[in-house]
């Protein structure tokens, strides 16, 4: 998974800060193989943020966990729409896919 997102001047730091605990974090989690941060501080910041897993089925239950609803926060922190990419078996994805694995954890509607 990729994410990259652009943030006010003032927010980069905090944000990046914000992002370095909850790797600590999900460096723990079980299938987590790395994660990593790199934030470009020029006029307009860039935030780059890569988490690589063991399998679908790790991610899907990290996207699943309180960790990625953080990291959801701080996207929401974004000047613009967040560039998310989920590298599947199947091929890429988008943020839709986070949305239908989320989504999955919801009782149905009746």
């Amino acid at each position: 998974m990729t994410v990259s997102w652009k943030v006010k001047a003032g927010e980069a730091g905090s944000i990046a800060t914000a992002l370095q605990t909850l790797m600590n974090r999900i460096h723990n989690e079980r299938g987590c193989e790395t994660c990593s941060v790199a934030t470009e501080l020029a006029a307009q910041p860039r935030i780059d943020y890569v988490e690589e897993w063991a399998s679908e089925l790790e991610l899907q239950r990290h996207i699943r966990s309180d960790q990625f609803a953080s990291l959801a926060e701080l996207m929401e922190h974004s000047i613009e729409r967040p560039d998310v990419t989920f590298y599947l078996p199947s091929g890429t994805r988008g943020l839709d896919y986070a949305e239908e694995v989320r989504q999955s954890l919801k009782p149905p509607r009746r």
